[in-house]
Parts: structure tokens; C-alpha cells; sequence
């Protein structure tokens, strides 16, 4: 994701500048004459390190699902008709490092085997638009989408693609606030015909 290399920039810009202040407090101590000011580059450098993201009103909305969440879930395999596989799951949300983001942690017993789950969720708003990364035990490949919120009818959608054994995967995401302790998520996958069919339907109450 391209916020590692945000930060990864500004640290490095904050050691350039705080390099050449030590070279010219030096220089200074050994020749009483003025130093010569810095370049035009470095001081932009040192700017863009002191510019440091603010939450917006976007990632404030995210803090809406902190908390603890008790969730149903509902899987859809094979031919159509089959029953969904019913399992039960938690959900624990936090928001973290500035507020900019919000860390999900989710855990089930949908058969023999335990499920983990991981994903990281932001706002970015040079695109005006919402991120997000998910990782979990059935997945051996970071799962990226993005989207938007729509206010009015209390919807994020989010879509994405991967590679998945050798084929693309193409996926929308919708999650609908019912109400403050209630959220319907449901997972579109595209087949190969391009129509798009519900694989996944989890209901999250909050847990108080």
C-alpha cells in the first residue's frame, strides 16, 4: 500500500533536515561567518516532513465500528441451491496511528479448523476514496480494495481483484449499517460470465 512509502519518505526527509542543521550548527561553531542557507530542495524536504496527515472527517467515520462485534456468518459453495455453510464469529475493531486507521481482527470456528482474519482500513484524500487490505488463513495472497461511502443510504461499498490460482478474482464488497449495533456485510464474487453472485453474508451486533 502506498502509505508505507508516505512514511517511509517523511522519516527519511526528517533525517536529511535534521542532518544538515547538526552540518551547520557545526560550521557555525568553527567559523563565525553566517553559513550559506540551505538549498532550495532540502528546505521543501524538511517542509513535506513537518506535514504531518491530520484525520478527516471520512477517517472519523471509520471509528463508528470500533468496539467488539458478535457475528453471523453465512458461506454460499457450490451449485446454486446448496445450503450456506452457518458458523459463528468476533469481531474487534480499534482505530490506530492518528486515527488514520482502523485495524480489524476477526476469528471463527467455521469447521475442523480455526479462521483468523486481519485487514487494515483508511481513507486517502487525494482519491476520495476508502482502502483496504485483507489477510487470512485461506489466503496466501493480500486481498486490496477500495471504494466509497454513500451517507445517505449508510453504505461502503468496496471493490477489488487478485490473482488466485492462476486466475483473477474479482470481488464488491457492500457493508450497510442498519443501526448503531448493527451492520450486513455481504461478498459479490463476478464469475466467469461476469454476473455477479453473494458468497459471503456476515451480520455483526455489537457486542455491549
Amino acid at each position: 500500500m502506498s502509505h508505507r512509502g508516505h512514511s517511509g519518505r517523511a522519516t527519511l526527509a526528517a533525517i536529511a533536515a535534521a542532518l544538515l542543521a547538526a552540518g551547520l550548527y557545526a560550521a557555525a561553531a568553527d567559523n563565525p561567518k553566517p553559513a550559506a542557507p540551505p538549498e532550495g530542495g532540502a528546505k521543501q524536504e524538511a517542509a513535506q516532513a513537518q506535514e504531518i496527515p491530520k484525520a478527516t472527517a471520512e477517517h472519523a467515520a471509520l471509528g463508528r465500528a470500533e468496539g467488539t462485534w458478535d457475528a453471523s456468518v453465512e458461506i454460499s459453495m457450490g451449485p446454486p441451491g446448496t445450503p450456506p455453510q452457518i458458523s459463528k464469529g468476533v469481531e474487534t475493531n480499534r482505530l490506530c496511528c492518528g486515527g488514520l486507521w482502523m485495524i480489524t481482527e476477526f476469528k471463527s470456528n467455521p469447521g475442523s479448523s480455526p479462521f483468523e482474519g486481519h485487514g487494515i482500513t483508511g481513507y486517502e484524500p487525494a482519491k476520495k476514496k476508502y482502502t483496504s487490505t485483507w489477510v487470512d488463513s485461506d489466503l496466501t495472497t493480500p486481498m486490496t480494495s477500495e471504494g466509497a461511502y454513500d451517507a445517505a443510504g449508510k453504505t461502503l461499498t468496496m471493490r477489488g481483484s487478485m490473482m488466485s490460482r492462476g486466475k483473477t478474482m474479482q470481488w464488491r464488497d457492500v457493508e450497510v449499517w442498519k443501526d448503531d449495533d448493527t451492520r450486513q456485510f455481504t461478498m459479490y464474487r463476478r464469475g466467469p460470465d461476469g454476473k455477479e453472485t453473494p458468497s459471503l453474508s456476515i451480520t455483526y451486533t455489537r457486542r455491549k
